[in-house]
């Protein structure tokens, strides 16, 4: 890893761990094993490192939901579905330490007016991302949109007690029940 890398590593798993607002400079860069000078040169605040800390936190998460057997899967509704499977064997992988966008709206996005653009803009790329790929599933009181927004509350909910009770396996609960609700869906609109 080059340096600007080991920099952005070690502030996104502490800010996963202690928040944006917890995390020293100084505890980023003996996490990394660097100088303070080091920092300095690629970086010129805790804000610009914050932010290039959620730009690949966001892209690593995002690749490794995008990509798994269902980004193949040339039938839409089996796609989405299996998006919801795979989604469901990596979730804990994926969320087991938090997420990075939820610790970043809940502790910086009040104090950073440039914190806070970067997290609505990658939510609604996001809610984009999820909107397309759910839209077969859609029933005449239930919109795309819906779908994506109930799948981002039911991660972000389940993250939550994830931790809470310190358990990973609340990641893979929700999930079960978000994929039970796309499977009734599926249900009532083959039987009307």
């Amino acid at each position: 890893m080059n340096t600007p890398e080991k920099l952005v590593c070690a502030a996104e798993e502490l800010m996963l761990r202690d928040g944006y607002s917890a995390t020293r400079v100084d505890e980023v860069i003996r996490k990394a094993g660097l100088s303070k000078g080091s920092f300095y040169h690629f970086f010129d605040s805790k804000e610009a490192l914050g932010l290039a800390a959620l730009e690949h936190y966001y892209a690593d998460r995002v690749k490794r939901l995008a990509t798994g057997s269902h980004a193949t899967e040339p039938d839409p509704l089996r796609r989405a579905h299996a998006f919801v499977e795979h989604a469901f064997h990596v979730a804990e992988d994926l969320w087991a330490k938090g997420c990075l966008l939820a610790n970043f709206a809940a502790d910086a996005a009040g104090s950073s007016r440039v914190i806070s653009e970067a997290i609505r803009k990658r939510t609604n790329e996001l809610r984009e991302f999820l909107t397309d790929l759910l839209s077969p599933c859609v029933t005449q009181e239930i919109t795309a949109t819906d779908l994506a927004d109930q799948f981002l509350i039911c991660i972000e909910g389940s993250i939550v007690l994830a931790r809470i009770y310190d358990d990973p396996a609340y990641l893979r609960r929700g999930l079960t029940q978000y994929r039970r609700c796309l499977e009734k869906l599926k249900d009532d609109g083959a039987s009307t």
